[in-house]
């Protein structure tokens, strides 16, 4: 006496439970007898491919009338069914995959039948076949005998090769219902005189997963005991499932509230030899019956949550559950429950006050356009009116507050780190300044070449830029340096711009100047100065126009035993020859205050 899968296999198209679109199909190319000469069945594990491989292995000898086939009680079917058949040959593939066991099949092949018209090979698992076998089977399928069958049974087609799937007649098998399940077991139990509870049968149906073979098997357990009728508390101790009682309590007990009494009992199960993750799923089981209560979709206990509530509930547990394959202990399955109970009670969220019509909420440090930081060679504009008392300041407004609250240093500083060793090299000597939407990276014409430089990698230095201030770069050469802070520079000691010639760059700061009345406003005479100090300022702004005179002779300096060392020990080249002290420093006389 096998097992009770064996004993209940059917014997024909009308005995298998579900795949119709499967059956209808088979059913016609049997009565007219156009079978294919490949097929290919895929689906989850016990829900009938191999059932019907055999099906058609029968029908092929069967002698009954074609409308009948296979009748399941002449010879031929009956060998099927005893496994004694000569020409049905089923294979497999996880362990006879190799190149040499499809070389024994094809001579196999060539053989005639024996005593149906056509051979009938069925290769199971057919995905753990080798490459090198498939394509050793591959000719034959191309080209197969007229009296052979192949059919190929998978639980994961997407791993068959393409010339495999394009030889084959493709049947995709689903899985069977909770009830299509309960029913086949009953009548399995009718054949085999014993009953059962429908809450067990329907136990057993959920506990499958949808495959017949697995809840054939459960059964064959269950018949092992001496219960009669089989009820649904003798399916959950054999199949060690905790008390369906039991749980509902705890999922009541969080519904309520009253996590305490929820975690004792869960304790108390989980001491009496109930693993944490059945529990769970146990529970997850008993809210989405209370859910399915509640929206009127079910038979069960109501719970008083919400559905929306009961959901997150139920995405809680479901996440929690992987937790537990990796740790099987009392705190992780308390921990489960509070994030159940966290989600049923949670407060709710106050809904967001709309916006203001037509204009935005101040925030709550605002600075005023005035706050900008003005810039040293620019003229001074003429301040903006202030808004009016009522109205409200727009983006655009504040965009020069946000600017000159901006730390420019810690930005210029993450600017560095983030462009890399080798342009920060070039971006050592300039001096950054906000200015509108940009960046302003000002260079003194003595480090052309580190402005030449950094221009050419304005795209990474660009990049950098945007990622910590958000705004766009640019390169001046030539100007006077800008401050790195904030700050507000001092009064101007030149004239603005407009007094000077156009030709000329804006005057220079001296390195120490002496003190000086306040420039009046401009005006249409403020340029009527005395000639002395007119003259004086022309002298300076000519010595910082013109490119500073060197300390050192270039000659001088290449025989330099110093610079020599360090042209060694760097590999360096001499480029160009510039003093720091004589760009910076002033003629005396021309520092001289102006004679009044």
């Amino acid at each position: 006496m096998g097992a009770l899968y064996r004993r209940a296999r059917p014997a024909t198209f009308d005995a298998v439970v579900g795949q119709e679109h499967v059956k209808d199909v088979l059913k016609s190319a049997i009565k007219s007898g156009r079978l294919a000469h490949a097929y290919l069945f895929s689906g989850p594990r016990g829900v009938g491919k191999t059932t019907t491989a055999r099906l058609i292995a029968m029908s092929v000898g069967c002698q009954a009338a074609p409308e009948d086939r296979p009748c399941g009680e002449c010879e031929n079917c009956r060998m099927v069914r005893e496994d004694r058949h000569p020409d049905v040959v089923e294979i497999d593939a996880a362990s006879n995959n190799s190149v040499e066991d499809v070389r024994e099949l094809r001579e196999r092949i060539l053989l005639a039948p024996l005593v149906a018209p056509k051979k009938v090979i069925i290769l199971d698992e057919a995905h753990m076949m080798s490459k090198s076998a498939f394509n050793a089977l591959l000719k034959t399928l191309e080209e197969p005998p007229e009296h052979v069958i192949f059919i190929f049974a998978t639980t994961e087609p997407e791993r068959m090769p393409a010339t495999i799937l394009s030889r084959t007649q493709h049947f995709r098998f689903h899985r069977l219902t909770e009830e299509q399940i309960a029913g086949k077991l009953a009548a399995v139990l009718e054949a085999e005189g014993r009953t059962a509870e429908p809450e067990a049968l329907r136990l057993i149906a959920r506990m499958s997963g949808g495959a017949m073979r697995d809840a054939e098997s459960i059964l064959d357990r269950l018949l092992t005991l001496e219960a009669d009728p089989i009820t649904r508390a003798v399916a959950e101790e054999a199949l060690g499932l905790p008390p369906a009682e039991r749980v509902a309590q705890i999922a009541a007990a969080l519904d309520a509230g009253e996590v305490d009494r929820a975690v004792t009992e869960a304790k108390r199960l989980f001491s009496e030899g109930y693993a944490a993750r059945t529990l769970t799923e146990q529970l997850a089981q008993a809210l989405q019956a209370g859910l399915y209560a509640r929206l009127g979709l079910g038979e069960g206990p109501e719970l008083a949550a919400e559905p929306e509530r009961l959901i997150a509930a139920l995405t809680a547990l479901d996440e929690h559950t992987e937790k537990l394959i990796r740790r099987e202990d009392p705190f992780t399955l308390e921990l489960g429950l509070l994030r159940v109970y966290a989600a049923l009670h949670a407060a709710p969220a106050a809904p967001a006050a709309p916006p203001a019509s037509g204009t935005r909420r101040p925030e709550p440090r605002k600075a005023t356009p005035a706050a900008k930081t003005p810039e040293p060679a620019r003229p001074a504009a003429s301040p903006e009116p202030a808004p009016a008392a009522g109205e409200t300041t727009t983006g655009e407004d504040a965009a020069p507050a946000a600017a000159a609250s901006v730390d420019l240093t810690a930005a210029w500083r993450q600017v560095l780190k983030e462009v890399g060793v080798k342009v920060r090299a070039f971006l050592l000597e300039a001096t950054p300044h906000l200015e509108d939407d940009a960046l302003v990276l000002v260079y003194d014409e003595g480090h052309r070449f580190h402005h030449d430089r950094a221009r050419e990698q304005q795209t990474v230095i660009e990049e950098a830029v945007r990622g910590v201030l958000g705004r766009g770069v640019r390169f001046e050469l030539g100007k006077k340096n800008a401050r790195l802070s904030p700050e507000p520079a001092p009064p101007p000691v030149a004239p603005p711009e407009e007094a000077a010639p156009p030709a000329e760059p804006p005057p220079a700061q001296p390195a120490a100047p002496e003190p000086e009345p306040e420039p009046t406003p401009p005006g249409p005479k403020a340029q009527a100065r005395p000639a002395q100090r007119s003259a004086a300022r022309k002298r300076r702004t000519r010595k910082a126009a013109e490119p500073p005179e060197p300390r050192f002779d270039r000659i001088e300096l290449l025989d330099d035993p110093r610079f020599q060392k360090l042209q060694g020990l760097f590999k360096a080249r001499l480029r160009e020859v510039w003093s720091e002290a004589s760009a910076g420093g002033e003629n005396p006389e021309d520092e001289a205050p102006d004679a009044p």
